[in-house]
Protein backbone atom coordinates (compact mmCIF):
# COMPACT_ATOMS: atom_id res chain seq x y z
CA UNK A 1 0.00 0.00 0.00
CA UNK A 2 1.43 3.45 -0.79
CA UNK A 3 2.41 6.29 1.91
CA UNK A 4 -0.71 8.76 0.36
CA UNK A 5 -3.41 5.51 0.56
CA UNK A 6 -2.22 4.65 4.14
CA UNK A 7 -2.53 8.38 5.47
CA UNK A 8 -5.89 8.75 3.60
CA UNK A 9 -7.46 8.16 7.56
CA UNK A 10 -6.16 10.93 8.24
CA UNK A 11 -8.56 13.05 6.18
CA UNK A 12 -11.56 11.83 7.89
CA UNK A 13 -9.89 13.23 11.05
CA UNK A 14 -11.91 16.50 12.64
CA UNK A 15 -8.37 18.21 13.18
CA UNK A 16 -7.89 17.87 9.24
CA UNK A 17 -11.36 18.86 8.39
CA UNK A 18 -11.89 21.77 10.82
CA UNK A 19 -8.44 22.96 11.48
CA UNK A 20 -6.43 22.29 8.45
CA UNK A 21 -4.90 25.54 8.63
CA UNK A 22 -3.51 25.74 12.35
CA UNK A 23 -1.34 22.97 12.81
CA UNK A 24 0.63 24.22 15.64
CA UNK A 25 -2.48 23.40 18.00
CA UNK A 26 -1.72 20.12 17.48
CA UNK A 27 1.88 19.67 16.99
CA UNK A 28 3.43 22.23 20.11
CA UNK A 29 5.99 21.11 21.97
CA UNK A 30 4.30 23.03 24.73
CA UNK A 31 1.00 21.71 26.30
CA UNK A 32 -1.90 23.90 25.14
CA UNK A 33 -3.61 25.50 28.76
CA UNK A 34 -6.97 25.94 29.65
CA UNK A 35 -9.86 26.21 27.31
CA UNK A 36 -7.67 25.38 24.17
CA UNK A 37 -6.45 21.73 25.76
CA UNK A 38 -10.40 21.31 26.60
CA UNK A 39 -11.47 22.32 22.86
CA UNK A 40 -8.62 19.88 21.84
CA UNK A 41 -10.01 17.27 23.98
CA UNK A 42 -13.50 17.81 22.64
CA UNK A 43 -12.79 18.01 19.06
CA UNK A 44 -10.59 14.34 19.32
CA UNK A 45 -13.46 13.08 22.03
CA UNK A 46 -15.82 13.16 18.44
CA UNK A 47 -13.31 12.15 15.84
CA UNK A 48 -14.03 9.04 13.81
CA UNK A 49 -9.92 8.29 13.66
CA UNK A 50 -9.37 8.95 17.45
CA UNK A 51 -8.40 5.09 18.10
CA UNK A 52 -6.04 5.51 15.12
CA UNK A 53 -4.78 8.49 15.54
CA UNK A 54 -4.01 7.10 19.23
CA UNK A 55 -1.95 4.20 17.26
CA UNK A 56 0.03 5.81 14.62
CA UNK A 57 1.60 8.00 17.93
CA UNK A 58 1.94 4.92 19.63
CA UNK A 59 3.83 3.51 16.59
CA UNK A 60 5.59 6.39 15.34
CA UNK A 61 6.82 7.19 18.91
CA UNK A 62 5.69 11.16 17.88
CA UNK A 63 7.93 13.49 19.27
CA UNK A 64 5.77 15.90 21.09
CA UNK A 65 1.89 17.08 20.39
CA UNK A 66 -1.79 16.39 21.05
CA UNK A 67 -2.87 12.85 19.67
CA UNK A 68 -6.09 11.44 20.23
CA UNK A 69 -7.04 14.56 23.18
CA UNK A 70 -3.73 13.39 24.71
CA UNK A 71 -0.58 15.66 25.13
CA UNK A 72 2.21 13.74 24.60
CA UNK A 73 5.29 15.73 25.85
CA UNK A 74 8.91 15.76 24.54
CA UNK A 75 11.42 12.68 25.15
CA UNK A 76 13.37 14.17 27.60
CA UNK A 77 14.46 12.81 30.73
CA UNK A 78 12.66 15.80 32.69
CA UNK A 79 8.95 13.92 31.15
CA UNK A 80 9.91 10.53 31.53
CA UNK A 81 6.89 10.05 33.47
CA UNK A 82 3.96 11.97 32.02
CA UNK A 83 5.53 10.23 28.43
CA UNK A 84 5.35 6.98 29.99
CA UNK A 85 1.74 7.73 31.33
CA UNK A 86 0.64 9.47 28.03
CA UNK A 87 1.87 6.47 25.83
CA UNK A 88 -0.21 4.23 27.86
CA UNK A 89 -3.32 6.20 27.64
CA UNK A 90 -2.73 6.37 23.82
CA UNK A 91 -2.32 2.73 24.01
CA UNK A 92 -5.40 2.01 26.15
CA UNK A 93 -7.48 4.36 23.21
CA UNK A 94 -5.89 2.73 20.49
CA UNK A 95 -7.01 -0.51 22.37
CA UNK A 96 -3.34 -1.85 22.40
CA UNK A 97 -1.97 -3.61 25.04
CA UNK A 98 0.10 -2.41 27.61
CA UNK A 99 3.68 -1.81 26.96
CA UNK A 100 4.18 -3.59 30.31
CA UNK A 101 2.40 -6.52 28.60
CA UNK A 102 4.79 -6.30 25.46
CA UNK A 103 7.47 -6.86 27.47
CA UNK A 104 6.03 -9.55 29.06
CA UNK A 105 5.35 -11.40 25.78
CA UNK A 106 8.99 -10.43 24.74
CA UNK A 107 10.00 -12.58 27.54
CA UNK A 108 12.18 -9.68 29.24
CA UNK A 109 11.33 -9.46 32.77
CA UNK A 110 10.49 -5.61 33.97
Amino acid sequence: MSEAAEMEWQKRAVCYLETSDAPEMWTSDRRPHGLLRKELQRMCARCPVRARCAGEAVFRDEESGTYAGVYLPQNIAANVGRRAAAMEELRVIAGLPSARDDVVHLGVSA
